[in-house]
């Protein structure tokens, strides 16, 4: 299986991954005033600087999918460093939790019927 190893700083990597994944990420954020220009909510509000590794499973049909993830906005620091690998290997850690994604119905007719009724209410907001 396709995995992510993530190393921050010396600290021994994570590696997430699955045999059932469709979607695999690692995110690193920043948030909060980031620049002399910017005007945060509050006057207190610290930059945040976070990273996070998750994934989505893609289970045959009529499995239960999630949200999977093995880091979790896990605080950084300015000068941290970041390595992230794609790999292949038989084993990744641990997942730290795992949320039931939504489940979505493949019958189209109903989606489109969805999305229509969604653009109507929106529709004066955003048109002339």
């Amino acid at each position: 299986m396709y995995a992510l190893r993530v190393q921050i700083n010396d600290e021994a990597p994570v590696v997430g991954g699955a045999s059932d994944l469709g979607v695999l990420n690692a995110i690193v954020g920043c948030t909060g005033k980031l620049g002399p220009a910017a005007v945060p909510y509050h006057e207190d509000q610290a930059p945040d600087f976070f990273i996070s590794l998750g994934g989505l499973t893609l289970r045959a049909r009529g499995g239960t999918d999630e949200h999977l993830s093995w880091l979790s906005q896990r605080p950084l620091a300015p000068g941290d460093r970041i390595t992230v690998e794609i790999i292949e290997t038989d084993t990744a850690d641990p997942v730290i939790s795992g949320v039931e994604a939504e489940k979505r119905d493949d019958d189209e007719r109903e989606y489109f019927e969805h999305c229509k009724n969604a653009y109507l209410q929106m529709r004066s907001k955003y048109e002339p």
